[in-house]
């Protein structure tokens, strides 16, 4: 029976081919997608140029080869069951064995029946769920392979040579792919019935070939527009994967066609509508009478759709040509109205109305951004992300905690090579010949377009990329800047003056070529010698510190000793001064004294020397304890003055004193009193009337 079915019949035809083109559709689709994939190449090979629109045609490849080998195990399954049906040797649905003697019992051979069923599954039932299973997969890949494309970092080609290569690349590569596409598309259904479905499913590659190749063909050649070509290509692949993923979730709903109508779950119904031609509606009314018993043409509503589509769709195009005269400008932007071609005013922030496109061109410019650029880009930096980021403005625009790592853009040490950093050639003399040195320099500018309307008719016509321009004009200016000064004048000099000095000659220069481009300030993060030379520059700056610390502190001790010297001279003059002036007035006063005492002595020499008498025992019995005798005293009131002396261990027989006598102090001896206080009185005669 099966073998009067035509598929049936040349199921072998087609089973190697559709099986051998699945595989290798899906090592390339697989392969790409793995080239994008960020984590696996960017330790491996950082500098490989892969764009992220590969994997977008490496999910194509993928949906394709989905459908092959899903194609490929239903052909498959058709020849077997075609081989069985010939051979008699197996049943068209399930397999059989022969049943031996001693199991020919009915209950034994129902448990045997139900044994086979669960171990030896039908050929006709692998036709089913292994088939959609590899469809879902597939199409899971297929959407897997579109996040990478869409998210993975984009390499973009910055050389526009490169880019239109790649691109003919892939319009070489559509080629095959539209040979097949139209081979599969002759091939009659009754041969192949999953002709028609492999035929849709090749024109996805087709279409991601082309659309991704006028992309990339636009982009090197200016048209930043581009990128939503290849946006609305991966985007179109997703919903394509989608519809399969969902196919294959069906059927867990649906039940499986009989294997003499059975075809393969890979189809689209989106991939359809790629074609060149207008959607054939009467074939679509047909497919859906047959599949779901609705007659289409009979329906009022959809015939007054049809009649009514041609005049919407007319003035749904007018109006969507009239909304490109309205234009809504942000707080951060600008433009230049162009009308027939004619820059005639610069719009600001709000609401604008003007000419339709093309007679009305708006082109936007920035207002009051500021950009911060390297003027040195790694060799590994992309297109997407041209700015390195410094240490202080890394630092300001992303906060880092405390306790966290510091981040890579800070590090400023001199023994390791930057990204950001360039090296400059800067005269030198050696051995009294010019010579040459080289030196690592970071710097950053912080650039914006100016406030002005001509400033922004200026960078809208003059400056096509202006961080390329700015690093240009910069490149040659430190150039000039380091051949005029030596290595120690570079390091040497104020990073604050170089700044403004370097800002002024930028700004100059931007004016004089009408860039319409402001320079705000210029960041210096280094300038220092190569990472080679670094230690050894560090141990000459060291050993000259060193040195210039050593005189200094041989020169302070120097001005330390003298000053001391001097301070001791001055004390010891000091010194010496005080006591002259101090001997010359003792003398002064001693002289004075003495002319005094000379004066005295010729008018009055006895009272003179009296008084002087007077005052050396004045002096001399001062502190010392005297006893004055009156001599006026008689003879029986006179009293006694006992000057014995006794010991200590006789002071009990002492006798007691009388009533007249006069006891000497204690503990003292009166003799060697008398012979300290003894004075010789004035050698001069009494005068008269007084006692002797």
């Amino acid at each position: 029976m099966l073998a009067e079915l035509t598929h049936f019949n040349n199921a072998r035809r087609y089973v190697g081919a559709l099986l051998i083109i699945g595989v290798n559709l899906s090592s390339i689709g697989l392969g790409l997608i793995g080239a994008v994939y960020a984590p696996l190449n960017a330790y491996r090979y950082p500098n490989l140029i892969i764009p992220s629109a590969f994997a977008l045609l490496g999910a194509a490849l993928l949906i394709t080869a989905g459908g092959f080998l899903s194609a490929g195990i239903v052909t498959y399954i058709r020849g077997r069951l075609l081989e069985a049906d010939r051979l008699e040797n197996v049943q068209a649905d399930n397999s059989v064995f022969a049943v031996p003697d001693w199991a020919r019992s009915e209950w034994l051979r129902r448990r045997l029946a139900v044994a086979q069923a669960l171990l030896m599954p039908s050929a006709a039932s692998l036709a089913t769920w292994p088939a959609t299973l590899v469809v879902l997969l597939f199409g899971i890949f297929a959407a897997g392979g579109v996040i990478v494309g869409w998210f993975a970092p984009s390499k973009g080609v910055a050389d526009p040579v490169l880019g239109q290569m790649l691109s003919g690349v892939l319009f070489v590569a559509a080629f095959p792919l539209l040979v097949l596409e139209r081979s599969y598309a002759a091939i009659p259904v009754d041969m192949l019935p999953d002709a028609p479905q492999l035929n849709r499913l090749l024109r996805v590659p087709l279409t991601a070939c082309l659309g991704l190749g006028i992309s990339m063909v636009l982009r090197s050649l200016g048209f930043t527009w581009a990128i939503w070509i290849q946006s609305a290509t991966g985007l179109l692949i997703a919903v394509i994967a989608l519809e399969l993923m969902l196919r294959s979730l069906a059927m867990l709903f649906i039940p499986f066609a009989p294997i003499e109508r059975l075809r393969t779950v890979a189809d689209s119904s989106v991939a359809g509508l790629l074609r060149f031609s207008v959607p054939n509606f009467r074939a679509f009314n047909t497919a859906v009478r047959q599949q779901f018993g609705i007659d289409l043409s009979r329906s009022w509503a959809l015939a007054f759709i049809q009649r009514a589509m041609l005049p919407v769709l007319v003035v749904m195009g007018l109006m969507a040509w009239g909304v490109t005269g309205i234009t809504v400008l942000s707080l951060n932007q600008r433009a230049v109205y162009e009308r027939l071609g004619v820059p005639v005013a610069v719009f600001g922030p709000g609401l604008h109305f003007h000419l339709p496109w093309p007679m009305g061109v708006m082109r936007g410019v920035e207002l009051g951004i500021i950009h911060d650029i390297a003027i040195a880009r790694s060799p590994t930096e992309n297109s997407m992300e041209r700015s390195q980021p410094s240490a202080g403005v890394d630092q300001q625009q992303h906060l880092v905690d405390a306790e966290a790592p510091a981040p890579v853009s800070a590090d400023r040490l001199w023994n390791a090579s930057h990204p950001s950093e360039q090296s400059y050639l800067i005269a030198s003399e050696a051995s009294g010949q010019q010579s040459f040195q080289i030196a690592d320099a970071d710097l950053r500018i912080v650039y914006r377009i100016g406030a002005s309307d001509a400033a922004a008719i200026n960078s809208a016509y003059r400056v096509a990329d202006p961080e390329t321009f700015i690093r240009a004009v910069a490149g040659q200016l430190l150039v000039r800047y380091f051949a005029r000064y030596t290595l120690l004048d570079v390091l040497g000099q104020s990073r604050e003056t170089f700044a403004n000095e370097f800002r002024a000659a930028l700004q100059e220069q931007l004016d004089r070529m009408s860039s319409g481009i402001e320079a705000i300030a210029v960041v210096v993060e280094a300038i220092h010698p190569p990472p080679g030379a670094a230690d050894a520059y560090h141990n000459v700056q060291a050993s000259e510190i060193l040195a210039i610390s050593q005189v200094s502190k041989e020169k302070a001790k120097a001005i330390q000793t003298l000053k001391s010297a001097e301070m001791n001279a001055t004390a010891v003059r000091n010194s010496a001064v005080a006591a002259a002036a101090q001997l010359v007035d003792g003398a002064n006063s001693e002289s004075v004294l003495f002319d005094a005492d000379r004066n005295a002595e010729q008018r009055d020499k006895e009272a003179f020397l009296l008084e002087r008498w007077f005052e050396r025992l004045v002096g001399a019995l001062k502190g010392s304890e005297i006893i004055v005798v009156d001599h006026r005293l008689n003879g029986q009131n006179a009293p006694t003055i006992d000057l014995r002396s006794f010991d200590v261990g006789n002071r009990d027989v002492i006798p007691t004193p009388g009533k007249n006598d006069v006891i000497s102090p204690s503990g003292r001896n009166n003799e060697q009193e008398d012979d300290d206080h003894e004075f010789t009185a004035p050698n001069a005669a009494p005068k008269s009337g007084s006692k002797p």
